[in-house]
């Protein structure tokens, strides 16, 4: 095993949380509280789940404690989770895991063998719980590998009632974990309007249906509400899920106060070149733009605004991204957000090992040091 630990602080807050029951996460002031004590969040994606391997991917190259390792020297507090729904309802058995065989290690995975997806799932919930990692739960795509084109909240094959039973069924599995603090309820819903008065495609009111189920259910946790892409109409091009500007004139509610955290993405040109990144004044014209589609909510110091994915590569223009995007961060007190992504094998971004799944790609994780510098430590009763 090897990895290299970024960024040594010399103060870490330590927040102790027993049971599901004794955590009670919060959005207010802009921020998310745990017991009401403001806390620092240095999340990644880890993805797999939602793909058609039902699985976390790197399991075929490295141990999982490995994964956590990794992720707990550097500093991560949280993860979040992507998965499909069919993964859920279905319960497929989990493909491509090394058992045995991986990193010189004769016990590698071995006691994921056997399990279901859902199965392996709750491993990896309860492991992250005892490295002190907390976790989102992600509902990425209704079909394996299908993110792409899953534009609303449900779909002809998979309606409503569908992803509340999917959303039921995670909940029943960890709603005793005191590590699961959040729901991400629809990966880039990029179909979607902003409150024009169509329930079949409004989100906003999609937003309070599908987090008021969640929260009836578990009154403890967080609902992240991601933007859409193209309504309200962005000035400046929006990225998926990045088009939050109907919050301006009609903001989402859940019945439970301080629950709603606002979930923007936002990727630089290697994802998709935008003609502001081809701008004289790049990238000195980005923060107005960033303000214009999400940054202005911050600014209300009411409901906590987190990132839910943005990434890159950092040489080239994309690093000169980078650097603008975390500068921004700071100066708007957003600092905790989730990096896009663990994984090697995300093919526009990187991730945040090599290809071989155990070197660390260090100038991302000196990045990720200087946007949260101190992120809390949580440690959770498992």
């Amino acid at each position: 095993q090897k990895w290299i630990l970024v960024g040594l602080v010399a103060t870490l807050f330590v927040l102790a949380v027993c049971g599901q029951g004794s955590s009670d996460w919060t959005s207010q002031n802009g921020r998310i509280y745990l017991n009401g004590t403001k806390v620092a969040l240095k999340g990644v994606s880890w993805f797999g789940f939602e793909t058609s391997l039902s699985v976390f991917h790197g399991l075929w190259a490295v141990d999982y404690h490995f994964m956590f390792n990794f992720l707990k020297q550097n500093q991560f507090n949280a993860i979040r989770i992507p998965f499909s729904l069919d993964m859920v309802i279905k319960n497929p058995m989990p493909t491509s895991i090394s058992y045995g065989y991986c990193q010189n290690n004769i016990s590698c995975n071995i006691g994921l063998k056997g399990l279901s997806s859902l199965e392996v799932l709750d491993v990896m919930v309860k492991t992250a719980g005892e490295y002190g990692i907390a976790v989102m739960l992600d509902l990425h795509s209704f079909e394996p590998d299908a993110y792409a084109s899953n534009g609303l909240w449900y779909d002809a094959t998979h309606p409503v009632s569908l992803v509340m039973q999917g959303w039921k069924t995670l909940l029943s599995r960890f709603v005793s974990y005191p590590n699961l603090f959040a729901f991400d309820l629809k990966n880039e819903p990029f179909a979607c309007t902003w409150n024009k008065g169509n329930p079949l495609t409004d989100w906003q009111p999609a937003i309070s249906l599908l987090g008021n189920y969640i929260l009836s259910m578990s009154s403890n946790v967080l609902i992240f509400a991601e933007g859409v892409a193209s309504d309200p109409p962005c000035t400046d091009a929006c990225f998926y899920g990045g088009n939050l500007q109907g919050v301006k004139y009609s903001p989402a509610n859940l019945t439970i106060p301080n629950k709603l955290v606002y979930s923007p993405h936002c990727y630089g040109p290697s994802v998709y070149m935008q003609t502001y990144f081809q701008a004289s004044n790049f990238p000195a014209n980005m923060p107005a733009i960033w303000d214009a589609h999400f940054g202005f909510i911050r600014d209300y110091n009411t409901t906590a605004v987190v990132p839910g994915e943005w990434g890159g590569h950092t040489a080239g223009l994309d690093g000169v991204w980078l650097n603008a995007w975390i500068d921004y961060l700071g100066q708007k007190d957003m600092r905790d957000s989730f990096f896009w992504c663990l994984n090697p094998d995300s093919g526009d971004t990187g991730g945040l090992l090599g290809y071989d799944w155990v070197t660390p790609v260090t100038a991302k994780l000196e990045l990720l040091v200087k946007l949260q510098p101190k992120p809390t430590v949580f440690n959770f009763k498992m």
